[in-house]
């Protein structure tokens, strides 16, 4: 095929998902709405069984499901939306005193997170390399708008860490 001439191949979903989403292998594509300023990502948990993070006992029983929201890295300069559907287990371990708990999605997003840890990964590279006030100017600028003092507050922790 020549430079000039385009190939119009339909892009599959699961090679969009890896492009795009922090981690494949338990997340499922759902669907992708693209605005003027924004990428809608709608995402599914596919575990199937969870640790009780209190006693460590795999769940399989599943409580409910709901939808966190958290921000993500920009795509072509547009804002990310992820739409995540996570489950609620129940532990079934008499001795816990956890009745039930939400899955945990690893190397995706921690616990009551609000932002995906590869965003908030780099939005603490950048107030490494900018400070807060600088860094939340560059971070806006990148359509990863920040305030100036979580920016400092993410390299603080993570040098605690």
């Amino acid at each position: 095929m020549s430079a000039n001439t385009l190939d119009h191949t339909p892009i599959s979903a699961v090679l969009i998902a890896k492009l795009i989403l922090p981690e494949t292998d338990f997340l499922r594509l759902d669907g992708i709405v693209i605005d003027t300023d924004c990428v809608t990502i709608t995402v599914t948990s596919c575990q199937t069984q969870a640790l009780c993070p209190s006693c460590r006992e795999t769940a399989s029983r599943e409580h409910s499901r709901y939808t966190r929201s958290p921000g993500d890295l920009p795509i072509a300069g547009r804002r990310i939306r992820l739409r995540l559907s996570v489950r609620r287990f129940f532990c079934d371990n008499p001795a816990c005193q956890r009745r039930t708990f939400v899955e945990r999605l690893p190397g995706v997003v921690r616990t009551c997170a609000r932002r995906t840890e590869r965003l908030a990964e780099t939005q603490r590279q950048i107030g490494i390399a900018f400070g807060g006030e600088a860094g939340a100017r560059s971070a806006a600028q990148q359509g990863m708008p920040v305030s100036p003092d979580t920016l400092l507050r993410l390299v603080a922790c993570h040098e605690i860490a």
